[in-house]
């Protein structure tokens, strides 16, 4: 690195921040600066308009004692790739190491002829809107401020109110506060609105508010600020790195592609709970990392973020802590997944208390959510294959009868859910968010045919389940409706006296089929079938049998995956006649 000697304005190189005892000089680039090469020739140099800040600031380092100063526009030889790519990785100790740094904001006027207040005019100055004067706000401890006229305006501790109202910059990081005390969030937020002409240098500007490095690579756009990212989680597991808003439905990954996107960022903290923490690896699959989830709606989990949005403290001075949760929807390839927006909405906000990490085994208390770690692969850009990933998914089923059964329906003859809504007049079942398992339950008893239930639902992945019920069976109703058999599909519920109650099965406990889907009755409850499909193919199952001299029937049930110009969704085709028939044996 080169400073400028303050007495003789000539360039001496050194080699550590700490030989030598300098002022810096922050300031908007404007025509005319003097660059490295003009500095060999004081002569070119001084007849350059940007040379009377070098002169000033020389003149001020020398006033306070100090006879060295670095000015960015002529202390890096540019020419040089390996020079240049140096300065910029240390940039930020260079700064924090200097006695003092003159902040010169040549839009600003003390002595303004239209009567605009300093404080107005610091609101409007371009300097706060540049990327490089970020590190130079915050990397010195001593910032003073000067005007056009090289008049002072104050430091960056006296007029800390007024720089936070600008800036949106903590109080406290102004006065020295160290900065990995804040999230990642929090600092991104800082650089939120501020602009570089280079669009690399927005992630440059960046290396020492993150303590990281990384070669410079001009020409590679804003590649640039996702490499910055990917260094940042090389030594770092904080969840805010993600607690960024989605602004463009093809901005699908975990990493954002520019520090705009954190602009409402300044109050989401560091979570002191590391339970839900976990380490982070960039494969050719996407960046691969593990979350504790809870399934919100078809293919799509809330997943919980370890940072806190923590808002304006109540009236009471109690602050409201609100953990974060972002929305992954599951891919068609089983171990991708992509970032969402549900109606309109990046997160949803849960007290930490609703979040606390309970297994699928347990019985959650009633303002819990259900949750399970679930490891998940997120690329950047989602495939071309996977245009579907923001179509609305219907969280529930449509359910298609026989055509003899369909005709017995009518408004008299009503067909009751329990756990969702059904709407007749569409033949949906919706269920609620956050739930899963066996949800809802169709009384089919006043149809035409021998069903007396059917409840569908989805297991923690959303492979789609379902359990039929004949209204003839030799099942014991209380014991198919209180017996526990297992996790796959868990029963929470504690009311043992309903038949229309949820029911669970492990692996042993549901229907078994062969290779051309014929099934079998669960083992133990003739006349039920519980069945388990897959969540990209569902499932389809049937049954041949022989009743006496009516010859063979065959039973059919089936769950497919249906896409409409609207939505995704997931029917039920259901021969109610051949099946009940089936049941009834």
């Amino acid at each position: 690195m080169w400073l400028i000697n303050a007495h003789t304005w000539k360039l001496e190189e050194v080699w550590s921040e700490d030989v030598k005892t300098y002022a810096i000089l922050s300031h908007r680039w404007q025509e005319e600066e003097v660059s490295f090469k003009d500095m060999q020739d004081i002569a070119t140099a001084f007849k350059k308009q940007g040379f009377s800040k070098i002169k000033n600031s020389c003149d001020f380092a020398l006033r306070d004692g100090y006879d060295y100063v670095w000015v960015d526009t002529c202390c890096i030889n540019k020419e040089s790739s390996a020079e240049l790519s140096e300065a910029i990785n240390s940039m930020f100790r260079w700064y924090k190491c200097a006695a003092v740094c003159y902040a010169y904001l040549s839009d600003v006027d003390i002595n303004n002829v239209n009567g605009t207040s300093v404080e107005d005019q610091l609101q409007q100055s371009q300097w706060f809107t540049r990327g490089w004067t970020l590190q130079e706000l915050l990397a010195p401890d001593d910032v003073v401020f000067y005007d056009c006229n090289w008049l002072p305006l104050g430091t960056k501790k006296t007029l800390s109110k007024v720089i936070q109202k600008r800036t949106r910059i903590h109080e406290q990081a102004l006065y020295g506060e160290p900065l990995e005390t804040y999230s990642i969030a929090q600092r991104m937020s800082w650089a939120s609105q501020r602009v570089t002409t280079r669009s690399e240098d927005i992630a440059y500007c960046l290396l020492g508010i993150f303590d990281v490095n990384m070669p410079m690579l001009y020409g590679e756009g804003t590649k640039a600020f996702l490499r910055l990212e990917e260094e940042i989680i090389k030594q770092s597991d904080d969840h805010s790195i993600f607690a960024w808003l989605i602004d463009d439905r093809e901005q699908t990954g975990l990493l954002a592609a520019s520090p705009n996107v954190f602009a409402s960022c300044q109050n989401v903290e560091l979570s002191t709970s590391r339970a839900c923490h976990s380490s982070y690896t960039i494969t050719n699959r996407g960046l691969t990392c593990a979350f504790v989830a809870t399934p919100f709606i078809v293919d799509t989990y809330l997943v919980r973020l370890d940072c806190f949005n923590n808002p304006d403290p109540l009236a009471s001075g109690i602050p409201m802590y609100l953990h974060l949760g972002m929305f992954l929807r599951r891919l068609d390839d089983d171990d991708q997944y992509s970032r969402v927006r549900i109606k309109k909405r990046t997160f949803r906000q849960n007290h930490s208390l609703s979040w606390v990490h309970r297994p699928q085994l347990e019985i959650p208390e009633k303002s819990m959510l259900i949750t399970d770690r679930i490891q998940v692969n997120v690329r950047q850009r989602i495939l071309e294959t996977e245009t579907r990933v923001h179509k609305t998914r219907f969280n529930g089923f449509r359910v298609r009868f026989d055509e003899d059964t369909f005709r017995s329906i009518s408004e008299e003859t009503p067909i009751l859910a329990d756990g969702g809504h059904w709407d007749s007049a569409e033949m949906t079942i919706e269920f609620m968010s956050f739930s899963y398992n066996l949800l809802g339950t169709l009384d089919l008893r006043r149809l035409k045919g021998n069903i007396a239930y059917l409840r569908i639902g989805f297991d923690f992945f959303y492979n789609p389940v379902c359990m039929v019920l004949a209204k003839s069976t030799s099942a014991n109703e209380r014991d198919l409706s209180t017996r526990n058999r297992g996790s796959q599909c868990q029963d929470y519920t504690k009311s043992t006296d309903n038949p229309m109650n949820k029911m669970a099965f492990d692996d042993d406990g549901w229907s078994r089929s062969n290779a051309a889907c014929f099934i079998v009755d669960v083992d133990g409850h003739p006349g039920c079938w519980a069945l388990k499909g897959d969540r990209s193919t569902g499932f389809e199952a049937h049954r041949l049998v022989q009743r006496n001299s009516l010859g063979k029937y065959r039973a059919s049930i089936a769950i497919q995956r249906e896409e409409t110009e609207a939505a995704i969704m997931w029917a039920v085709y259901l021969d109610c006649n051949d099946l009940g028939r089936l049941l009834e044996l």
